[in-house]
């Protein structure tokens, strides 16, 4: 049993290799990304977004303490509270030296902000109805700022902590956490009836291609530091 396990690691280690290196990760959720916007577009996920909308409107609703959660869940991925998060962590990186790093991630979270709201713009859709919206909203739907700013500042995040780490599942578990950070506060959207469950899929695409983005930036430049210093 044992050797067989072994084996089948073996055979999927090559594949997981490939799947973390960052530039395989642009491509892949790039690619997500634009496809979830080109079928957004045609209109082929109007049917997936109205049904996975109701289903998720009738079973969360959206009252007493549900309610008080879910705005504290968004409230963790709005602009105030990542702009915070961003503004103490690049200060840290620069306090510890590691300037590059700290300005990578604000490059990076500005041109997101930048691109998210230029996609909000130039594609209009709009929002659920306003009867079903439990707070207030003014751009556009597509795609969730929300969902690509979390998951471009939280992963950033979370890929500077696990350098930090020296145990495996502590690594493990900081992106498990993260993961579920994320997923929570892009779910807060659709339940509060502000996103369609696509702006969501979008923005966790575009987010996570950034934010490998800037780790394929930071791994270049570890690499042109190392062959400077041979």
């Amino acid at each position: 049993m044992t050797s067989s396990k072994s084996k089948a690691g073996g055979v999927l280690t090559p594949f997981w290799d490939i799947i973390k290196t960052p530039s395989i990760q642009v491509l892949l959720l790039g690619t997500g990304f634009l496809l979830t916007m080109l079928f957004v577009y045609m209109g082929v996920l109007t049917a997936f977004d109205k049904a996975v909308f109701n289903t998720l409107s009738e079973f969360g609703n959206v009252s007493g303490w549900k309610s008080d959660v879910l705005r504290d869940t968004t409230a963790l991925g709005s602009n105030t509270v990542l702009i915070f998060v961003v503004v103490s962590v690049a200060g840290a990186l620069n306090i510890a030296g590691e300037n590059k790093k700290a300005l990578t991630f604000v490059v990076a979270v500005a041109v997101g902000i930048a691109m998210t709201f230029l996609l909000k713009a130039g594609i209009a859709r709009p929002r659920p109805s306003l009867a079903l919206q439990h707070v207030d909203v003014y751009t556009q739907s597509f795609p969730s700022a929300h969902a690509t700013l979390s998951t471009l500042v939280y992963f950033y995040v979370a890929h500077l902590l696990t350098h930090l780490a020296r145990s495996k599942p502590v690594r493990i578990w900081i992106y498990i956490a993260t993961t579920l950070l994320v997923f929570c506060i892009g779910l807060s959207r659709v339940l509060l009836g502000v996103h369609w469950p696509s702006d969501i899929i979008a923005g966790w695409f575009a987010g996570g291609s950034m934010a490998a983005f800037c780790f394929y930036i930071i791994k270049w430049k570890r690499r042109l530091s190392i062959k400077s210093e041979e």
